[in-house]
């Protein structure tokens, strides 16, 4: 499975994991991590079908990580919907290694980490993705949920335009 660390400027602006990533950074601000409460996905919507979010939770003492939500490109891409999950369920040993590490260092360090990989999915490696991983916290305190997005590395989404656009209301004109 090749897999290699990239920067976020590697990514193309119009990829999801750019995009998220854009989001992440303007909901963190001046904060260590982003508080989860202000990361709404329904915001960016063209992301959704991409993103994954992960719990951090004790399962015999040992920090696990399980999938809460899985969009439905993601469930397209792995062949599985990896909703209530645990790492590593479906993944080769290499890979959930690697994811493992990824995470606890982003849990740690609080910084997302970018990545170009082949998917780690047996019958699926013939995919290549970017991925973004991207901390949060619920309360303040310590990361304890991961953001994943993962895309195919040709995917771009819309460019977003804000320009302004006619509406009619009661026979006037407005523009929003």
């Amino acid at each position: 499975m090749s897999y290699r660390e990239i920067t976020a400027a590697d990514i193309p602006a119009l990829h999801p994991v750019a995009r998220f990533s854009a989001f992440w950074h303007d909901k963190k601000g001046d904060d260590a991590v982003p508080l989860r409460a202000d990361i709404e996905p329904t915001k960016i919507p063209a992301i959704l079908p991409w993103l994954l979010l992960l719990e951090v939770v004790d399962k015999d003492g040992t920090e696990q990580f399980r999938y809460r939500l899985t969009g439905t490109g993601c469930r397209e891409i792995f062949g599985i919907d990896y909703t209530g999950k645990f790492l590593g369920e479906g993944l080769t040993p290499e890979g959930t290694e690697i994811r493992r590490r990824e995470f606890l260092r982003v849990t740690g360090s609080g910084q997302p980490i970018y990545s170009w990989s082949e998917l780690p999915i047996a019958e699926r490696d013939f995919m290549t993705v970017y991925r973004g991983v991207f901390p949060v916290s619920r309360n303040g305190e310590r990361v304890d949920q991961i953001f994943l997005v993962i895309a195919q590395e040709r995917l771009e989404l819309p460019a977003v335009v804000h320009a302004a656009r006619p509406h009619r209301q009661q026979g006037r004109m407005n523009i929003l």
